[in-house]
């Protein structure tokens, strides 16, 4: 049977895990779903088309799946989901997707969002992702697993963070983060390689070194394009340089850097019309 204090909210439409505990002024809306384990402390709000997987803990004033914060929003039936083993600390906000961006924003396993970290709508967050307190992460952003985020960061809207990447506290993100590489600075650039998030992540010596060697070709004053015809003419590289090349090619079919800027849907004339309705 759930642990739920007597004076919290749950709307009879949600569905909770026996075993769930829920704090003092809570309050559940009626299309959440939160799965076993989970621990909700006192004052956390969870509205809206949410799904909680298993063993998740809320800390105070944590509030998930309010409306975005986006004026092309028109209340459309959107999503949050959000799966096990997440830590979320006090007073983070997790917005669910707008119509045209997706539709859900999705939190994967294993992260720590530490104190007032802001995930705006139709985010989507890997694995083991750390992102340190006051960190602002806008719509359309991507973040792949094992990445840090530092304290005070703000991210763009349809920025990629890279596998494995570390951000520098207050840094200013306006473009793709490769993988596998530390970025620090306002502006910002790509300072070196994150050899110890890499050795944290399982990764051998001579992986390291591989990426180390593409890091040097790629970020250290080689016109970039050349750069990678040099490694792709190798024929003969680590796959995780593969992956580094193939996502900073991708970068450079963007618009200011940011490769989701090619791909997106909201163009001037979707918004139109959703304006004009």
């Amino acid at each position: 049977m759930s642990d739920i204090a007597p004076n919290a909210y749950i709307d009879p439409k949600a569905k909770i895990a026996d075993d769930v505990v829920i704090g003092y002024n809570c309050c559940i809306g009626p299309n959440v779903t939160i799965g076993s384990g989970c621990k909700l402390r006192n004052n956390v709000t969870i509205t809206g088309n949410t799904t909680i997987g298993e063993g998740n803990e809320f800390f105070q004033n944590a509030v998930l799946g309010t409306e975005p914060q986006d004026l092309k929003f028109r209340g459309g039936s959107t999503f949050l989901i959000v799966g096990s083993g997440n830590i979320f600390r006090e007073n983070i906000t997790v917005h669910r997707g707008t119509e045209i961006g997706g539709g859900k924003t999705i939190i994967g396993d294993g992260n720590l969002l530490m104190a007032g970290v802001h995930i705006a709508h139709d985010c989507i967050v890997g694995n083991r992702v750390i992102i340190a307190n006051n960190a602002l992460v806008a719509g359309h952003v991507h973040i792949e697993d094992s990445t840090v985020i530092g304290g005070g960061v703000a991210i763009h809207h349809l920025v990629r963070i890279g596998k494995n990447a570390m951000i520098g506290g207050i840094s200013r993100v306006v473009s793709d983060i490769p993988p596998f590489m530390i970025y620090e600075g306002n502006p910002g650039s790509v300072r070196g390689v994150n050899v110890v998030g890499l050795s944290r992540n399982g990764f051998d010596a001579g992986q390291i070194e591989a990426v180390k060697d593409a890091y040097k070709k790629l970020f250290r004053g080689q016109n970039q394009w050349s750069a990678i015809e040099e490694l792709e003419k190798s024929g003969d590289y680590d796959p995780n340089v593969k992956y580094l090349i193939e996502f900073v090619k991708k970068t450079f079919q963007g618009k200011h850097g940011r490769y989701q800027e090619s791909v997106r849907t909201d163009t001037p004339e979707d918004i139109g019309k959703f304006y004009k309705e």
